[in-house]
């Protein structure tokens, strides 16, 4: 072989390796990739959906105020004039939501202390007794009544409207001495509010009620002759109060919902 031939082997040879060894690292690059690994991202798991199903608790309190009037029971004549009541309430409340969709709907129950009062002086005879008046009080009050609302969000507009039984207290107060006699007075009761869902299983409220009371009868008889005997009350109301309600973690709903 001549020395041309041998020359052109060894050129051939010698690029050969060169190109061998530029693609070698291409083709371990893959490899390699693979076992550094990339990370994978991470992604949070959804969020649960927030739903108003469940049972709930809560407080409550504002400001009540009405109307109140005494009539003389046998003839139905005003024996005092039309007077205000008004005071603060507070109490506890539970109830149960149901969702379907965008509609809500359940029960809410609720009893509260109050210290709605008023008072008026009686007219003059023959329709009244001179020189006495009359106090109203309404030391309690419970509402019983379905919700049927609205939500959107973390917000439900509802409308509200059940029964209502009030503690009622009738006081005469005149020259000598006073009397008191004390009945419930079962109602209804209808309004609406707002509520919006601040934390998972946490809400606020606030709530406007109007209350109506049926009429009771009063000293009937009374424990003397020397005071006013045979009195009728009637009287009605208006709530407006905020609340904070917390729903359960656990419900008879929860057989039939999912939470």
């Amino acid at each position: 072989m001549s020395v041309c031939g041998r020359n052109i082997r060894a050129l051939r040879c010698a690029s050969a390796a060169a190109l061998a060894s530029v693609l070698a690292p291409l083709a371990l690059a893959p490899a390699f990739s693979a076992d550094l690994g990339v990370a994978p991202i991470y992604r949070a798991p959804p969020a649960a959906v927030s739903t108003w199903t469940g049972s709930y608790i809560g407080i409550s309190g504002g400001g009540a105020w009405g109307n109140a009037v005494v009539h003389n029971d046998p003839t139905g004549v005003d024996q005092t004039p039309r007077f205000d009541l008004h005071g603060g309430i507070i109490g506890i409340t539970s109830g149960l939501n149901i969702q379907n969709g965008a509609i809500v709907y359940g029960y809410e129950g609720d009893t509260s202390i109050t210290s709605k009062r008023g008072s008026a002086f009686e007219f003059p005879p023959p329709v009244g007794f001179p020189g006495f008046s009359n106090e109203v009080r309404e030391p309690w009050l419970s509402t019983y009544r379905g919700r049927l609302g609205y939500t959107q969000n973390n917000w439900l507009l509802y409308a509200t409207a059940g029964g209502a039984l009030a503690q009622v207290e009738n006081n005469v107060f005149g020259p000598i001495g006073s009397i008191v006699d004390t009945h419930w007075h079962w109602g209804w009761t209808v309004g609406g509010g707002v509520e919006f869902k601040f934390a998972k299983d946490w809400s606020a409220k606030v709530e406007y009620l109007y209350v109506g009371l049926q009429d009771k009868s009063y000293f009937n008889p009374a424990p003397s002759p020397a005071f006013p005997s045979n009195q009728r009350v009637s009287l009605d109301e208006h709530l407006v109060r905020f609340g904070v309600n917390y729903k359960l973690p656990w419900s008879i709903l929860d057989v039939f919902f999912k939470r």
